[in-house]
Parts: C-alpha cells; sequence; structure tokens
C-alpha cells in the first residue's frame, strides 16, 4: 500500500488525465475538435520506459534505453536521482523517484509503462496502485508465464547479479515458485565487471564469455528450459545466447514487444 504522503505528493503534483487515443491514417482527417492533454508535451508514445538515473555504459541495439531497438516508437524517462544500489534495496525514496517519473511519462499520453531495470520490480505493487495505466516494471513478471508453458519439474534459469535476486523481488514480480530458479551470475563476467570499473564494454568479447557462461550452466542443469534475463543489457546477446542453447530467451525486449502488442491491436487485413 502506498502511504497517505504519498497520495499527497499526487495530488499536490499531478492532475489525472484520461487519454483517449486516435488512429490517424493520413488519408482521412479527423473531423472533430482535438485537443492536448492536460500536461502533455508530446505525442504518439504508446510505450513509456523508465530508465536508472546511474548507467554509464554505451547503449547497443537491443538495450531498452536505445531507440533503434524497437519498430514503434517509446518515450523514455529517466528516473532523475535514481540509482541501482537503491532500486536493488528496495528504497522508500526511490518508490518516490519512481511515482513522479512514472505519472509524468503517463501524462504524455502512453498507454503503457515498462521498467528499464530488473530491479524495478521491487516496486511493482506501489506503482501500479497508483497509476491509471498498466505498467510492468521488470522482465522477470514473465517468469510466472513461462512457468506455465514448460514441464512441471522444468526449471528457469534467471540471468542477472544472483546477490540481488532476493525473495522479495520475485515475490514482487509474482514469482513464487523459487525451487524451479536456477541463478546465473552473469554480472559476474569478467568483461562486465570491466564496464563496471570503466564504463567500458568489448562486445566481441563479453558475448563470448556470455555464450559460454549459458552453455556451461545448461550442461550442469538439464532441467532448465528458458532463460530469463533480468538485466537490460542482456538483449543485444540473446540471439547469441538462443543459437547455442537452442531454447526459449525472454527479457526486457520480449516484455515491451507483449506489453505494446497488447495496448496497440491492429486490424487483419486479408481475405475469407
Amino acid at each position: 500500500m502506498i502511504n497517505r504522503g504519498t497520495c499527497d505528493f499526487i495530488e499536490d503534483n499531478f492532475e489525472r488525465n484520461t487519454v483517449s487515443y486516435k488512429e490517424f491514417d493520413g488519408k482521412e482527417w479527423p473531423d472533430e475538435d482535438l485537443q492536448l492533454g492536460s500536461g502533455q508535451h508530446t505525442s504518439g508514445h504508446a510505450l513509456g520506459i523508465l530508465l536508472l538515473d546511474d548507467f554509464f555504459w554505451p547503449f547497443m541495439p537491443g538495450d531498452v534505453a536505445n531507440a533503434t531497438t524497437f519498430d514503434f516508437p517509446v518515450l523514455h524517462k529517466v528516473v532523475d536521482g535514481s540509482n541501482l544500489a537503491k532500486a536493488k534495496g528496495n528504497d522508500s525514496e526511490t518508490a518516490r523517484l519512481l511515482i513522479a517519473a512514472a505519472l509524468d511519462v503517463q501524462s504524455q499520453g502512453v498507454r503503457a509503462i515498462v521498467g528499464g531495470c530488473g530491479f524495478f520490480g521491487n516496486f511493482q505493487s506501489r506503482l501500479a496502485e497508483v497509476l491509471d495505466i498498466p505498467v510492468f516494471l521488470s522482465s522477470l513478471m514473465q517468469v510466472p508465464m513461462v512457468f506455465q508453458a514448460i514441464k512441471p519439474d522444468a526449471e528457469i534459469a534467471v540471468f542477472s547479479d544472483i546477490g540481488s535476486l532476493t525473495d522479495e523481488l520475485f515475490s514482487a514480480c509474482g514469482v513464487h515458485q523459487l525451487d524451479r530458479i536456477t541463478r546465473v551470475h552473469s554480472t559476474g563476467l569478467p568483461e562486465t565487471q570491466k564496464q563496471f570499473a570503466t564504463g567500458n564494454l568489448n562486445p566481441a568479447v563479453y558475448v563470448e564469455q556470455l555464450v559460454e557462461l549459458a552453455k556451461d550452466h545448461i550442461a550442469k542443469n538439464p532441467k532448465v528450459a528458458a532463460i530469463v534475463a533480468e538485466y537490460t543489457e542482456f538483449p543485444t546477446f540473446a540471439h547469441a545466447v538462443q543459437e547455442a542453447i537452442g531454447m526459449p530467451v525472454f527479457d526486457t525486449t520480449t516484455l515491451a514487444h507483449w506489453v505494446y502488442d497488447s495496448v496497440v491491436r491492429k486490424p487483419f487485413p486479408g481475405r475469407f
């Protein structure tokens, strides 16, 4: 539950805005009076993405912070003042910052919001309670659905900083079958450690290390039937991992595409 102080903050700083969605095909002009939503400064973005404030490494295509990752427009929003350490710790100030950023993105007319850091999942219930649009703060929210798609005794390998994959984070994302989770410390790779220390990343070196890590983990854990990656740099290299292990791979981009397709439905032209 959000506290009274948070409610006062919302009421004092944000006006509720009911957004109506219009489609324009470039051929038939709308025959009605159009009006901009209260506080709205942009339009055309159906999906908003919340980003940490302290990332400092290159955002390659595939990373949710790279606009070319998606074949549809997204509205990026940096959560000013947020950082990875506090997101991992379920910090109350981070919750406040996330709520403010999410409400701002909502006011710009997006139809749903996705988190640009898997550890934002710690705050899922608090943002869902406040927002008027759906919010999906962590790629880990896909885990319960994947469990339903694989054998009852099969496992999911979660790639992340395993020291921060707490039971509380999983619970906040709706994951309760922790005995079916194997944890892969992908942030412990040498190239990742170099990245954290210097901000520099060699993609050719990193993908080789990541693929070998995945292959080794699958060999040692034969019940694994799918991978879910928590962190947002992973999607850049997901295709290489999948080619090496031959199983489904889920991450923030698979979540974002699923969410986008649910809020922007399109007709199916064809013959019948």
